[in-house]
């Protein structure tokens, strides 16, 4: 088991990187090593961002920070020295969660480039902007009935590429029905499409998401022993290297008293190439409700990452 000493030296590197800006398609250690299938596991703070009704589903108290690395897409135009770290900070209790987040994303010029003949693969690329986006999002849950809660996360974001920044307000909404050992989700994002100005004065918008998920747990009070959950997306989202829409598989299971947590997963697109990416993750118990996690992802040269983390519940 990990040590004090050790456990005080990560959140230092972790808070460390809190100055660095990334470029991470996913929030949460946890969420990562299950290759992103987390819609209808969300039971964390980081439910701000994957599923905000997940907000009231777990611990009363819930604390994350994590900070890693990923690789970027070629392509890609994030500010060059800020595109291969990642944070995230969040808080939850009881109804409401708190949450700031650092990743980049992609999206499309707000005009399409005019074109006299079908678009080739790299007039379509030039279409592509990277954002860097900063989020502060705040997650309000209600419960309809006994099976149902309903969740919205009002966030003010910055998004900045090629030098310039701009700021928006957006709103994420979810659904989590839970009836005994299973649970679906669904989780709407940037529902306003915001958009940015960028250098040259060029306008990005970021695309509206919708992704759906289910999980079977052997009990969701506290660290279940099992979970497998599977994701997908209902939209499209634009890469550099063209469209994903992603479907994802992961399993979690916990040893040695709860103490011992590893996960795995895999996510594919369903459209263009599949871009395959394998996950696999570890959580070690310090003591009861404390947890120190890792995960890495490997498979396509895209969707490379790393990431170390803590996660406290009460």
């Amino acid at each position: 088991m990990l040590t004090k000493t050790c456990y005080r030296s990560l959140v230092a590197l972790i808070l460390a990187l809190l100055g660095f800006s990334p470029a991470s398609a996913q929030v949460g250690t946890r969420a990562s090593g299950m290759a992103g299938a987390y819609v209808a596991v969300a039971d964390d703070a980081t439910a701000v961002y994957w599923n905000p009704a997940g907000v009231a589903t777990g611990a009363l108290v819930s604390v994350v920070i994590g900070g890693g690395g990923q690789s970027v897409a070629q392509g890609a135009q994030l500010e060059e020295g800020q595109h291969d770290t990642a944070v995230v900070v969040a808080i939850s209790a009881t109804a409401v969660g708190l949450a700031y987040y650092r990743l980049g994303t992609y999206g499309k010029s707000a005009s399409e480039p005019v074109v006299s003949s079908p678009p080739s693969r790299e007039e379509v690329r030039r279409s592509v902007q990277g954002i860097l986006t900063s989020t502060i999002g705040v997650s309000l849950v209600q419960s309809l009935g006994q099976f149902v809660v309903v969740g919205v996360t009002p966030k003010f974001m910055n998004g900045s590429s090629d030098g310039a920044s701009g700021y928006a307000f957006d709103a994420d909404a979810g659904v989590m029905v839970a009836i005994n050992h299973i649970r679906v989700g669904l989780v709407a994002r940037n529902l306003t499409t915001p958009s940015f100005t960028v250098g040259g004065g060029e306008e990005v918008a970021l695309d509206r998401e919708v992704r759906i998920g289910g999980a079977w747990g052997s009990g969701w009070t506290g660290i279940a022993r099992v979970i497998a959950s599977v994701d997908g997306d209902l939209t499209s989202r634009p890469t550099p290297s063209g469209d994903r829409r992603d479907v994802a598989a992961g399993v979690e299971t916990w040893w040695m008293g709860q103490r011992l947590g590893v996960r795995g997963g895999v996510r594919r697109s369903t459209i263009g190439d599949a871009r395959a990416a394998f996950a696999a993750g570890i959580s070690a118990g310090l003591s009861s409700g404390m947890l120190l996690e890792a995960h890495v992802v490997r498979g396509h040269a895209a969707e490379h990452s790393w990431s170390v983390g803590a996660r406290m519940l009460f």
